[in-house]
């Protein structure tokens, strides 16, 4: 069940640390060295600390020529900056892009993160005319208070009103992950999450699940 705006507007807007912004360099600096020995027809995963934790080989197939290229901690500006050593660079015959969650908990403007992500995906096109773009929604979250901490302002309705943004974006194929994850009041299943934002083993299975026919 969705909290009132009252509640929801007490929640604190995210900020990152040092501690986060030296990770996600060094993570970045371990991209730009792995470039170097790109295989072709590479399988990208890009985005945020959902798809970083996602045990991908595992859920879709070790044989495959799978690369995660999630950052945790990140947002479509980051993306949309580092964008040459997180997917461009490795030329790869398809992306699986999952970005945004990370911005509602910023604050950012619907209508701006929709600008950025169709950005993203039109600079991915230009790079190469053959990659296949895959544009994953972005996941619901769980608004009970006892995940008010990690959710802090994100919430699904701005989750949903981005998404139906994105399922209308040109030059992409657009995969509706959200409705896989829910419960029966509309939040992010608490078997399916670990802290209300981030998924479970089963939450992953789950969406692995839909991906795969992709692969």
């Amino acid at each position: 069940m969705l909290h009132n705006q009252s509640s929801t507007n007490q929640r604190s807007k995210e900020s990152g640390s040092t501690e986060l912004d030296t990770y996600q360099m060094e993570r970045l600096r371990s991209f730009q060295k792995a470039n170097a020995q790109k295989q072709a027809d590479s399988i990208a995963f890009a985005g945020d600390s959902i798809t970083e934790f996602f045990p991908l080989k595992k859920y879709l197939g070790r044989e495959k020529n799978i690369i995660n290229r999630g950052i945790a901690g990140t947002d479509s500006v980051w993306l949309l900056e580092h964008l040459q050593e997180q997917v461009l660079d490795l030329n790869p015959a398809k992306v699986f892009l999952m970005i945004g969650i990370n911005d509602i908990g910023r604050g950012y403007a619907l209508s701006d993160i929709t600008s950025r992500i169709s950005e993203i995906i039109a600079q991915i096109r230009s790079h190469n005319i053959l990659t296949q773009i895959y544009l994953l929604s972005v996941l619901p979250v769980n608004e009970g208070e006892q995940y008010a901490a990690k959710v802090k302002i994100r919430n699904n309705a701005a989750v949903q009103q981005l998404n139906q943004n994105l399922q209308v974006l040109p030059g992409v194929q657009y995969i509706d992950l959200y409705p896989l994850l829910l419960d029966d009041s509309g939040n992010l299943a608490e078997h399916n999450t670990i802290d209300g934002l981030h998924l479970s083993q089963e939450g992953y299975e789950k969406i692995a699940a839909s991906l795969k026919q992709e692969l």
